[in-house]
């Protein structure tokens, strides 16, 4: 008889207790799946943004290979033209290009193709003796250039890479 006493009296606490704890871990785990969800967000944009400066790196380069096969000596290029994708500098503002007009200087296809500007920026006569500039070389003359290369991503981000490349006569 005692025991029927005790069971009458609890009127659903454990129940109560139960649903409280039950609710409390259902929102511990919700905020966990936000938490994983921003994250994996926030690494795709990193993702992303990486392989867009790997594109304009690449297409840096390609620029580079292009005045090293072509303009290794001195300039040849014609000034008047910008059909070979080498610009004198002013010629072109690279904060205001139209990257999509620039079709001489794009090469490859499909999602792998370059966008690069070389601009002309003159020579310069090389002082001191440092092995980087060519020290020892026949000419002390280098032909200096700005080579800047766009990439994208395949979200469609963007980033553009510069760098000053120099060849000798």
């Amino acid at each position: 008889m005692k025991i029927q006493d005790y069971r009458s009296k609890q009127r659903g606490t454990a129940l109560l207790m139960s649903m409280i704890m039950l609710l409390l871990m259902s929102a511990i785990v919700l905020q966990g799946a936000r938490s994983s969800v921003l994250e994996l967000l926030i690494g795709n944009n990193v993702q992303h943004a990486a392989e867009a400066l790997l594109n304009a790196e690449d297409s840096v380069i390609f620029g580079e290979n292009v005045i090293e096969a072509n303009y290794a000596g001195a300039p040849s290029f014609d000034n008047g033209s910008q059909d070979d994708g080498v610009y004198i500098v002013g010629d072109i503002g690279i904060d205001s290009v139209d990257w999509s007009s620039l079709d001489a200087n794009r090469s490859g296809s499909g999602d792998s193709y370059r966008e690069y500007v070389v601009e002309y920026l003159g020579p310069a006569v090389a002082t001191g003796g440092s092995l980087s500039v060519g020290a020892g070389a026949a000419s002390d003359t280098r032909y200096i250039y700005r080579v800047s290369g766009r990439g994208e991503s395949t979200r469609g981000g963007a980033r553009v890479v510069q760098t000053i490349y120099a060849t000798a006569e």
